[in-house]
């Protein structure tokens, strides 16, 4: 091989790692935040709140501001499991700046500051007749055309609703967020595990939003700062930590406990684990997430607003039969993923017919709004667009043509 070869395949090659002693420099857990991970007000991207009072509960629900003409659509967001409201906040404000809309996200039963009479019945026929009851008390007489956009849990429900006497006649559009019946059914088996790796409780807010991130929960930092803290609450209190913010003082950084393993005292335990700081592997670079001390057990300020382990019993009932009640809605249909091998058979066929439309997202976790809020307010306006459901904003007139929004 020439020299100029070795030249060309040197140049091809990710370069080299530098050498090091061998031992790790990243920072424990908690240790030298180079990120800002203080929480963020919902107010930022909301307009307001209302909390609608149905006969089953009183369900938080966020709104942006309204369209200029009430023929403009709404576009009814629907979080997954554990979530809430609030993880559709910047896409609320990326997709409002695309095209004329209002963007009504609600708290589903047992989430956020939603208080149902029975929070732990989240069974799929319950969840869609919360929705249904929501919607028709929120708007009474005056429904408007209706774009239902779900994630994970909340694509199953936005699915089932579509189909609804009572909404059918309203609903202009469906749209998915990686959820697949095929590939759902098969994860359920591991779901256990993975909420038993979960971290049961947190020092701080900043900590619960550090541990959203750097476990790949949320990889948008912003996105975790507003919605992470609507996931849990203070302990102490029973109170969601949203309500905490306006005046919140961030945590000090704690010193180093006296070990060889450098592990923080405000390190995260772990459901199920015990002291080893290695346990939580695959939950991001540079994680060390061990179990502290009982001294520091009192510490543990903030827990999961959502014992998602308990509803197991309703796993099944919520994607079972998703594929065929997808494709036989009478709206037109948008699925994203944030991988093409989720797709499952039915869909697969259904893709290559042209029942509806995909958009593969890459770089994103399963939380693909979150992740990329920008390019999913940018396929869903798209989508709107072509179907004729709204008309364009002055940033999102370029969309029209097939490019990037002009502002």
């Amino acid at each position: 091989m020439s020299s100029l070869q070795k030249t060309i395949m040197k140049n091809k090659l990710p370069p080299k790692m530098p050498r090091t002693s061998g031992i790790s420099k990243l920072a424990p857990f908690g240790g030298s935040r180079r990120k800002d991970y203080s929480p963020i007000s919902w107010k930022n991207y909301f307009e307001k709140y209302l909390d609608v009072e149905i006969e089953a509960g009183v369900f938080r629900v966020y709104l942006s501001p309204e369209p200029e003409h009430p023929e403009q659509p709404r576009i009814v967001t629907l979080h997954g499991g554990g979530y809430s409201g609030l993880s559709w906040a910047l896409f609320t404000e990326e997709i409002t700046r695309l095209i004329h809309c209002q963007v009504v996200s609600m708290d589903i039963r047992g989430h956020g500051e939603t208080k149902a009479k029975d929070s732990d019945d989240l069974s799929i026929d319950t969840l869609v007749n919360d929705v249904a009851q929501v919607l028709l008390k929120l708007f009474d007489t005056e429904m408007p055309p209706i774009i239902l956009l779900g994630h994970s849990m909340g694509g199953a429900v936005a699915v089932r609703a579509s189909h609804l006497p009572s909404l059918e006649p309203y609903v202009q559009g469906v749209a998915v967020i990686d959820v697949v019946e095929g590939t759902a059914m098969e994860a359920l088996a591991s779901m256990q595990s993975f909420l038993r790796s979960r971290p049961t409780h947190f020092n701080s807010i900043e900590h619960a939003i550090e541990w959203c991130v750097r476990s790949g929960q949320v990889r948008n930092v912003e996105s975790a700062r507003v919605s992470m803290p609507s996931q849990i609450v203070n302990c102490a209190t029973g109170e969601l930590a949203t309500n905490e913010i306006e005046h919140y003082q961030s945590a000090p950084p704690s010193p180093l406990l006296p070990n060889t393993r450098g592990v923080r005292a405000d390190v995260i335990a772990e459901e199920g684990e015990g002291g080893d700081a290695d346990a939580g592997a695959g939950h991001g670079e540079g994680d060390s997430f061990a179990k502290p001390p009982p001294a520091q057990a009192g510490a543990m300020r903030y827990g999961w607003r959502v014992p998602l382990a308990l509803s197991e019993r309703h796993w099944a009932g919520w994607f079972g039969g998703l594929s065929a009640a997808f494709l036989a809605t009478r709206a037109p249909r948008l699925l994203l993923l944030a991988s093409l091998d989720g797709l499952d058979r039915a869909l697969t066929v259904g893709q290559m017919q042209g029942k509806f439309q995909m958009q593969v997202l890459t770089r994103c976790g399963h939380a693909v709004h979150e992740d990329s809020p920008a390019e999913v307010a940018r396929v869903l306006a798209a989508f709107a667009l072509r179907h004729r459901l709204t008309a364009p904003t002055a940033c999102g007139e370029s969309l029209q043509l097939g490019s990037a929004p002009g502002c």
